[in-house]
């Protein structure tokens, strides 16, 4: 019986130890259209732009305060 428990503790503790040491690989590589920009992780603010009814362009530029809110100056 002490052998069986000792069994077990030592299969589970090499499941363990082999578990986390492996790594996961992607089997295609990335596609070039993800990995083009990578400016949008950290631009926090935009510029938000219409057309007045004399075709004139307005632009404000936003951004998201701490509440989440959007705000245009």
């Amino acid at each position: 019986m002490l052998r069986t428990i000792f069994a077990i503790g030592v299969v589970g503790f090499l499941f363990v130890a082999a578990s986390g040491s492996t790594y996961a690989t992607p089997i295609a590589p990335i596609a070039p259209s993800y990995t083009l920009d990578f400016s949008i992780l950290s631009d926090v603010s935009w510029r938000r732009c219409w057309r007045d009814r004399w075709g004139r362009l307005h632009c404000r530029r936003c951004w998201r305060d701490g509440w989440g809110r959007v705000r245009c100056w």
